[in-house]
């Protein structure tokens, strides 16, 4: 039994997650890095990410609906894939502040889109071939991540210049595997045309991406600013991989049994719980002030955003009609990680600069909190949100 399952598993498909999340945790750990490397202030960095988020914002609904709508939703994905491969090496030839904004805004335009229809193709491919769990491939990404981040913060000590090869690099080879596998088509037509009147009018959906949304605010600004003040508190290139470490593998626990985790207790208090944990998570990183101490803390992060992020890209995958969920999953991206990219972005940095990025911590701790409680309120009745999910999870 265990020889067929072992048979069965999309090794490939796994090895895709692998090494896109690992270009993935050099790109976001280490960009801002970089950026404040390279004489970039707080507020330019911010900057930096509010333009390039505003330029993924034009495209990012328009690779889901091209998704659902092409032959071969491969073909999308692979567009993508190579050209945030190609774009990466971008960065080499220049390092003026307009330039950067330039060469980061359009890498974003092609690599933000990855993960949602990454995702998206891995939900209909277990859906059609009855393979595997979506925990359990995305349990590759978090292997990748982890084991990168760490790497790579040993190896750069404190340059951090050498980032976009390996960036290309890791991209590239995920693009040749990913060409191997078997092709999804796209369902959206004229004769098969879900509205988005529907869509907007699931209450469930709209909710879970709005709670999303406040999670997102809080990681954004984490990913995005946290680095910068940790080395101002004593950290370095290696405690800065370590963390980023500590935040990866504590993902595998929670991706080995989130699916339990939620037909147990549901959907609804598993996301209250994670919205708890999360929001004590920043409390802490506000009160820390020592860098040994701070890293700890990032073993919080498994249950805070494997459970956001299972729960929506699942709710998803067997709620919405087939034609417009590559269009919501992406959808669910805008909102949930350009929109908190935006509001944090620019803002984010100027707040930093003005009241102290462990400030921000704080108010994204409490942020988080009112959310939570607001949510749990909004979601008394627990049909509503686990039973659907539930019922497709055991039709399948």
């Amino acid at each position: 039994m265990l020889e067929k399952r072992n048979a069965d598993f999309p090794y490939i498909l796994f090895l895709v997650y692998v090494l896109f999340y690992s270009g993935q945790s050099i790109y976001n750990t280490y960009l801002n890095l970089y950026l404040s490397q390279v004489g970039l202030s707080y507020s330019q960095v911010g900057m930096t990410i509010s333009i390039s988020t505003i330029c993924v914002l034009a495209g990012q609904m328009n690779w889901g609906i091209a998704s659902d709508r092409c032959r071969s939703k491969n073909l999308i994905l692979s567009i993508l894939l190579l050209a945030a491969s190609m774009i990466s090496l971008m960065f080499y030839l220049g390092s003026g502040y307009f330039y950067l904004i330039a060469a980061v805004s359009l890498f974003a335009f092609f690599f933000n889109p990855i993960v949602p229809l990454l995702d998206n193709y891995t939900i209909e491919y277990i859906e059609k071939n009855g393979k595997s769990d979506y925990g359990h491939l995305r349990m590759g990404g978090t292997i990748g991540y982890c084991i990168t981040v760490l790497l790579i913060g040993l190896l750069l000590k404190d340059d951090y210049r050498g980032i976009f090869i390996l960036v290309s690099a890791a991209l590239f080879l995920c693009f040749m595997l990913y060409r191997t596998l078997p092709k999804i088509s796209g369902y959206r037509s004229r004769e098969n045309h879900t509205s988005w009147k529907d869509i907007l009018g699931n209450r469930t959906l709209i909710g879970l991406i709005l709670f999303s949304l406040i999670f997102n605010l809080g990681l954004s600004f984490f990913y995005s600013f946290y680095p910068i003040y940790f080395t101002e508190i004593g950290g370095n290139s290696s405690l800065i991989g370590t963390m980023m470490f500590l935040c990866a593998v504590s993902e595998i626990p929670m991706l080995l049994i989130i699916d339990k985790i939620v037909r147990k207790i549901g959907l609804e208090h598993t996301l209250i719980i994670a919205g708890i944990v999360t929001s004590a998570r920043w409390l802490l990183l506000f009160v820390l002030r020592n860098p040994s101490a701070a890293i700890f803390v990032s073993l919080l992060h498994g249950i805070g955003y494997t459970s956001f992020s299972y729960c929506i890209i699942t709710y998803i995958g067997r709620s919405v009609p087939k034609d417009m969920r590559a269009t919501c999953q992406t959808l669910n991206a805008l909102i949930g990680t350009v929109g908190s990219k935006v509001l944090f972005g620019y803002i984010g940095g100027l707040a930093s600069e003005a009241f102290g990025a462990n400030r921000i911590m704080l108010a994204s701790s409490l942020l988080m909190l009112v959310s939570t409680c607001v949510f749990a309120m909004w979601s008394r009745d627990r049909e509503r949100l686990s039973a659907n999910l539930v019922q497709k999870k055991e039709a399948l």
